[in-house]
């Protein structure tokens, strides 16, 4: 009886809109795993960046040259945080990668009707993930990913189970021009004491255009070229309406280095949908990216991501 009331005070404490502890753990699937996806709006589904693509589009992996890892931070609007680790290494016969994700929603005071008082971990969760990407001929390239997770909720309940994504990206035979396609979530629900909960299936399409130029005054200077991306998404979630999503990216290199402005809105009305930003440097193996995303009334979530390629 006690673990009832505990989750069912629980459950109230934390708004849908608010937290990825709000829909006991499967929430937090959908979460991003890289600060450029965050800072260009999640439309991210038709570009093929390596590892960034990962909580996206698993296609998208296909991209990555070189051995990379990567690290990612994201601090919440209710003192959660959410961290990732993952490392891609291309073959000669696609890029398998792997990723671990860890969630703590923070804690909360409880007050029982007896008037004892207990302090509790709102929601802590593990989640693994492991998957291939490769790339065919004509521009094809297709990508899978299988997830195994742990959720706990109020250090009393919890839940195991798995996940699998699949997507399908084609770079046109139009320069710079870039389709996509997943789905993500795919499995059987999340189940807490007598209650299961489906996962958040997610259907995802995208297209996304870049631009580059070349100048003749920059064969000559220190700075080299100049990179212009728009992106745009269709995202459907189980039992939710159906919304787009938008980015750009601004991207100019300076010798060894690039700097990358993005922005991006996210017109998800089932969640704090809005304006999203972020900036990017790399030198040289090093890429440090930083971005902002709009939470409604509560304010912004922060992303923070670093990442090595060898």
């Amino acid at each position: 009886m006690r673990r009832a009331v505990l989750l069912a005070v629980l459950a109230a404490a934390l708004p849908d809109a608010a937290s990825a502890a709000a829909q006991a753990g499967a929430a937090v699937l959908r979460l991003p795993l890289d600060a450029d996806v965050a800072g260009m709006g999640g439309a991210f589904t038709a570009l093929s960046r390596g590892l960034p693509s990962l909580g996206v589009n698993p296609a998208g992996v296909a991209g990555a040259e070189r051995p990379e890892l990567e690290t990612t931070f994201h601090s919440g609007v209710l003192s959660d945080e959410y961290g990732f680790l993952g490392y891609a290494h291309p073959l000669a016969y696609g890029v398998p990668f792997a990723g671990l994700a860890y969630y703590n929603s923070g804690t909360v005071p409880l007050v029982f009707s007896n008037g004892t008082q207990s302090t509790v971990v709102a929601e802590q969760d593990y989640i693994g993930m492991l998957g291939w990407a490769m790339r065919f001929g004509d521009g094809l390239s297709a990508g899978v990913m299988a997830r195994a997770f742990r959720f706990t909720l109020a250090q009393q309940a919890t839940a195991t189970g798995f996940s699998g994504d699949a997507g399908l990206r084609w770079d046109t035979p139009l320069k710079g021009l870039q389709f996509g396609a997943a789905v993500q979530n795919a499995g059987p629900g999340v189940k807490f004491e007598d209650a299961t909960d489906p996962l958040p299936l997610t259907e995802r399409v995208g297209a996304a255009y870049t631009a580059e130029w070349r100048p003749d005054f920059m064969l000559t200077s220190y700075y080299s070229a100049l990179r212009f991306t728009t992106t745009a998404d269709g995202v459907q979630v189980r039992g939710e309406t159906a919304f787009p999503a938008v980015g750009g990216e601004f991207a100019i290199d300076i010798g060894s280095a690039s700097i990358a402005i993005r922005t991006g809105w996210n017109f998800d009305p089932q969640a704090a949908s809005g304006l999203s930003y972020g900036v990017g440097v790399r030198e040289g193996p090093f890429t440090l990216s930083y971005a902002q995303a709009a939470a409604g009334e509560l304010g912004n979530v922060q992303y923070g991501s670093l990442s090595v390629h060898f």
